[in-house]
């Protein structure tokens, strides 16, 4: 018998195995001729080396044949398969003839051979089959891409298997790409890096607005692959100009399997992108990696703020150049309004697009982003500063704090003012202090809290898409990375359900404590203590306390803990407004009393009332200082001239005694018991003497005025 013979009865008898198998219940064996014995395609057609073949696994059983690698196939798109039937009969794709070594099909999705009676799908189990577009580069004479500073010469191909009218080929030997980003390339733990693609002329990827650059986002260390995505999807929502497209794809280099990339637009100006006037607009970077970026940039004075200015372009490039002055001028008086002891009626509401900077942190807040070292902001001519594009969430949604499995949460770093983290924190957090930024604010969360809650329905339908690119994607390269969310370095394997599935819990416990946390009464500010004032002080100026509410508040009521006791008082009553979005403010003044006597005074302010059905009751702690005159007791007024004393006397002050001498003095202090504390010796002139310092009781002072002597019991409280 022929091998072939043999092959064919082998196959025979595995298919009736199978088949009595599956219909043991029924009696009767299913066969189904012509029965299928080889399905394959040969190297050439595969743009592979050699004269092979690349064969499928048939599985009977299941009538699937599959084929699996991450290499390169040539033409995926219109491959002849090769196939070989027992039996006579015909082979049919959708209801099309179909010849062997000659009917070309697209393997970019499964297709469906029937045979006889029998359909088998064909599977390919490849990064260029997992229903994302693919992007191939191919770099001069296979040249590495070493860093972030040198382009190396390349061809582009982009096809989209869903989309034939993205389908790019540019073969312009003037584009470039080069390595992009920090982390990724700064690392060693970053074996997938992140790119920029510089092409000779505008070109436009995915209908969107031409241009020279773009960016490959490696997200190397997002067990989910959406980190990006889900932020860059709040920006749609919350209609923020100028926000970044994200087109996920399939990246092979020079051949190569890269795994899964976000493509995007490149953060500069220009139509498109960041669309504002590219000589009297301005876009600028908060960076984390000041120190290592190029000029032109600069840190201003309060705050600190590491601004690399990324548009306009002048030359020189050096921050001396005065062509640059108008940039930082914008941030220096932005930063001066902050920091003002004015704020917030410093006129810093007046610099700034407040609805801008409102849905941009909340943004990062609802990501809980811990690290927005590439924060962006842009102004354009005549206009006012905006902060945008949203950029980087690699370190959102609990990753710096390895808990994104763990079951726990860190919340709200910017509202609760975490001041421990880096520089921006500390800035923007001081506009939650002003009320009608933070009522604003509030009204922001409830307007958009339909968009913001249905995010996990996102996530769900992206990782549906992104399900088979994911396994190819982890396949090479998470085994070779630090796993995130774990307190090791060492290697992980990725369960991408499972890490959608902890992204989504995660997304809902962190929107819940949001919408908890900004529906509640908050009162601002939160503490106040009071310019400490000498005995004998004029009137303070009282402060201002506001409450801010989304939603009205009723039965509101206003009390000092000490009452009639207190070294404070109500100065005005408590005064409500409606803000017109749904939100409310109440404000009332306290001051401390006239006239009070030295010593340090403390209450509690308590404010409550009834907010959306639920009663509040918020204590302010209040502190207020008087130190005793350090000019002489009134009872001395009399002789003394100035600095210089007429004669001998002591008088008792709070805490202590005023000292008159006209030579000099020896003053000791004893305790009741007889015992001797402290001698000190005075020359001629007035002096105020404390003893705050000693503990609280009954103390003798002795003073000695030459042959003179005054003893004073001196009470210490």
């Amino acid at each position: 018998m022929k091998m072939l013979d043999c092959f064919k009865a082998f196959a025979m008898a595995i298919a009736i195995v199978i088949a009595e198998d599956v219909c043991a219940n029924e009696n009767k064996l299913l066969i189904s001729y012509p029965l299928i014995t080889n399905f394959k395609f040969s190297n050439q057609s595969l743009g592979w080396e050699g004269d092979g073949y690349w064969e499928g696994v048939i599985d009977y059983k299941n009538r699937t044949i599959t084929f699996a690698t991450q290499k390169w196939i040539e033409n995926i798109d219109k491959l002849p398969a090769i196939f070989e039937l027992d039996g006579d009969g015909t082979a049919k794709v959708s209801g099309k003839l179909q010849f062997s070594g000659a009917t070309i099909n697209d393997f970019r999705k499964d297709v469906v051979y029937t045979f006889g009676d029998a359909e088998y799908t064909v599977k390919f189990v490849s990064p260029q089959a997992s229903g994302l577009p693919v992007v191939r580069i191919d770099t001069k004479d296979r040249a590495p891409i070493l860093d972030r500073e040198n382009y190396v010469n390349m061809t582009f191909t982009l096809t989209d298997p869903n989309n034939p009218k993205n389908d790019v080929v540019i073969e312009n030997t003037a584009d470039g790409i080069r390595g992009r980003g920090n982390n990724s390339w700064l690392h060693d733990y970053a074996f997938k890096k992140s790119y920029r693609i510089k092409f000779d002329k505008k070109n436009s990827l995915f209908g969107l607005e031409r241009a020279k650059s773009w960016v490959l986002i490696a997200q190397y260390r997002d067990p989910t692959l959406l980190f990006n995505a889900v932020a860059f999807e709040l920006g749609n929502r919350f209609e923020l100009p100028f926000n970044h497209s994200f087109n996920f794809v399939e990246l092979y280099m020079n051949g190569e399997y890269k795994g899964n990339y976000l493509l995007t637009e490149h953060n500069q100006v220009g139509k498109g992108r960041v669309d504002i006037d590219e000589n009297e607009g301005w876009l600028v970077e908060m960076s984390n990696y000041y120190y290592i970026e190029t000029d032109p940039k600069f840190m201003t004075r309060n705050y600190e703020l590491p601004i690399v200015i990324k548009s306009p372009e002048f030359e020189p490039t050096d921050i001396s150049n005065p062509a640059y002055d108008f940039v930082r001028n914008d941030w220096r008086a932005l930063a001066n309004a902050v920091a003002s002891p004015d704020f917030p009626e410093s006129g810093y509401r007046d610099l700034i697009n407040m609805d801008s900077f409102i849905a941009f942190w909340m943004i990062q807040e609802i990501t809980d982003n811990t690290d927005v070292g590439s924060t962006h902001s842009y102004k354009d001519k005549n206009s006012i500063i905006n902060m945008g594009p949203l950029w980087d969430f690699d370190a959102g949604y609990g990753f710096d704090v390895d808990i994104f499995l763990a079951g726990t949460i860190e919340h709200n770093y910017i509202h609760n003012g975490r001041i421990d983290l880096p520089y921006p924190y500390v800035f923007f957090n001081k506009f939650f202090q002003d009320p009608i930024f933070l009522v604003k604010y509030k009204e922001k969360w409830n307007q958009k809290y339909d968009d913001i809650a249905s995010i996990p329905d996102f996530i769900d339908n992206m990782a549906r898409k992104l399900e088979k690119s994911a396994k190819q994607n982890f396949q090479t390269w998470w085994y070779k990375t630090y796993a995130p969310f774990t307190n090791t370095r060492e290697p992980q394997p990725n369960d991408f359900s499972k890490s959608i599935s902890s992204l989504k819990n995660w997304y809902d416990y962190q929107v819940s404590y949001l919408h908890s946390e900004l529906n509640r009464v908050e009162v601002l500010p939160k503490n106040k203590t009071f310019t400490t004032q000498s005995f004998g002080y004029s009137e303070i100026a009282p402060q201002t306390f506001t409450l801010v509410s989304y939603g009205d508040m009723k039965n509101l009521s206003a009390t000092l803990k000490k009452e009639e006791l207190s070294g404070f008082e109500v100065s005005a009553k408590l005064s409500k407004g409606a803000t017109g979005n749904g939100g409310y403010l109440a404000m009332i003044k306290v001051k401390p009393k006239n006239s009070l006597p030295a010593e340090t005074y403390t209450d509690t302010l308590i404010l409550s009332g009834v907010n959306q059905a639920q009663r509040f009751s918020i204590e302010v702690p209040l502190t207020f200082a008087v130190n005793e005159a350090v000019q002489p007791a009134p009872e001395l007024a009399s002789i003394y001239k100035g600095s210089t004393a007429t004669a001998n006397q002591a008088a008792l002050t709070h805490n202590g005694i005023n000292l008159a001498t006209a030579s000099n003095a020896t003053l000791e202090i004893f305790n009741l018991k007889g015992s001797l504390i402290s001698r000190q010796n005075f020359s001629s002139g007035v002096h105020a003497i404390q003893l705050g310092h000693l503990p609280k009781g009954i103390y003798i002072i002795k003073v000695s005025f030459g042959n003179e002597k005054q003893i004073l019991r001196v009470p210490v409280k």
